[in-house]
């Protein structure tokens, strides 16, 4: 508790005292989805924690960081800021990465990088390993093209954005993750998917599936893909990987969070069998094996709102097409390296979900801002009709409330506009259901045929 009460004091001064125009402008703990889910979450992993095991210090912290990020994004330029400043962080490590190869070792990262036979790893908590810092600095090839390139200045386009992708690249290069290097291809391909005409879509995808395959078999490392299971490292985690399948069975919801550890037989140096302990190496198995599968039906429909606000917004200038493509770039990210590393209780998680919620409520906000505009508007041209200030024929069909309805309509029997969705409903469940069925016959499958 020595860490959650100054982080709980910051947050209520933060959001009673500080500059209430900097505030969302849908007011309110609760106003969103993404909000109740979140909640859901918490609450789920506090109540299912085991006798003796206090998980309350460790997870509220991050419903904290949620719930200021929510709050701060209060404009459409400060979400394009937030993600400009996400872009800028990935790439600070990418370049401390590439300064250690040549004798600047910022982070203490060599000694690190020259256990794992060269490749490249910083000297962070959450970097201390090539392919955790292979899948964050991917991501920001593709995420500088959205910035930065697409619609850019000619300064950004033929300066800025290639040495960020030459800065990028060459750090994820270094760490030969193969994960990585699979996981900025399947970016790659999005960038020309996200809002593009279906000609285009159809043929970045044909061209994937062409050339992809091939493209990935040059670069380092990736020549093991053709006989996985003479990898050590990928024994490992298949044994890791039944293990917390067997987790899931023998407790419906969990063994709590972060509590399950995989130990497996090893061979020592000196043929000395031995019994380590064995990351899973990808969160959702991990989710699945903490939490059960409710938890990680919780933790996937998070993510899966958070896509749905994305996909069904329809943005009215280009800064919102470039905050709405950028975030369905880093949550496709974070949720295909998840099947690769263990990112799964990062801060990252919730405050990609904390950017779609801050956006959601932006949308209903000006939805609400219209409404009451078009109400207002209804009740002028009425006023004017009764003292008869304007002909009848000259009014003008306005927006106005439907009384029974959940929409807008326009006067004249002219019909409904339907409102921006808010609300966690029957299809939310369906896909989330679904998708945690999948989750877990694809994580069944890889161990039967892998």
């Amino acid at each position: 508790m020595n860490i959650i009460r100054p982080v709980m004091l910051i947050w209520v001064a933060l959001l009673l005292f500080g500059d209430m125009r900097s505030r969302t402008p849908l007011r309110g703990i609760l106003k969103t989805p993404h909000d109740w889910l979140v909640l859901a979450y918490f609450l789920y992993v506090v109540f299912t924690a085991p006798a003796g095991v206090s998980v309350f210090s460790g997870f509220f912290p991050l419903v904290v960081f949620y719930g200021l990020t929510v709050q701060s994004l209060s404009s459409w330029d400060k979400v394009l800021g937030y993600l400009k400043w996400w872009n800028w962080m990935l790439l600070a490590l990418a370049l401390m990465g590439v300064l250690s190869l040549y004798g600047l070792d910022i982070t203490g990262g060599k000694p690190i990088t020259d256990s794992m036979q060269g490749r490249l790893s910083l000297g962070t908590w959450m970097h201390n390993n090539p392919n955790a810092l292979g899948h964050s600095v991917v991501a920001a090839i593709p995420l500088s093209y959205v910035l930065w390139f697409w619609r850019g200045s000619l300064f950004q386009r033929a300066v800025m954005f290639p040495a960020f992708m030459i800065l990028a690249g060459m750090c994820a290069w270094e760490t030969q993750s193969k994960g990585s290097y699979v996981v900025g291809g399947m970016l790659t391909v999005l960038i020309f998917v996200i809002g593009r005409p279906k000609f285009v879509q159809i043929g970045a995808i044909a061209m994937a599936a062409v050339l992809g395959v091939g493209a990935l078999s040059f670069l380092p490392r990736m020549e093991q893909m053709g006989n996985l299971r003479a990898d050590e490292g990928v024994l490992g985690r298949l044994m890791a990987w039944e293990q917390a399948r067997q987790a899931t069975k023998d407790h419906a919801t969990g063994v709590g969070w972060k509590q399950f550890i995989a130990f497996i037989p090893w061979v020592a140096e000196g043929n000395r069998p031995v019994i380590v302990a064995k990351a899973t190496h990808s969160s959702y198995v991990q989710v699945a094996a903490d939490l059960g599968i409710y938890g990680l039906f919780l933790y996937l429909a998070a993510q899966l709102v958070a896509l749905r606000t994305l996909l069904v917004l329809r943005p009215r200038d280009e800064e919102q097409e470039r905050c709405r493509r950028a975030l369905i770039l880093l949550i496709a990210a974070n949720m295909i390296s998840g099947w690769m590393i263990n990112r799964q209780y990062h801060t990252e998680y919730f405050l990609m979900i904390a950017v779609a919620a801050a956006i959601h409520r932006l949308t209903v906000a000006e939805e609400l801002t219209k409404a009451e505009e078009a109400k207002a508007e209804a009740a002028r041209l009425e006023e004017a009709k009764f003292l008869d200030k304007a002909p009848v024929a000259q009014l003008t069909p306005v927006l106005i409330f439907q009384a029974s309805g959940p929409g807008l309509v326009k006067s004249d029997s002219v019909p409904q506009i339907k409102k921006f969705w808010n609300r966690f409903g029957w299809l939310d469940l369906m896909v989330a259901g679904s998708a945690t069925w999948l989750t877990i016959w694809i994580w069944d499958y890889i161990m039967a045929n892998l």
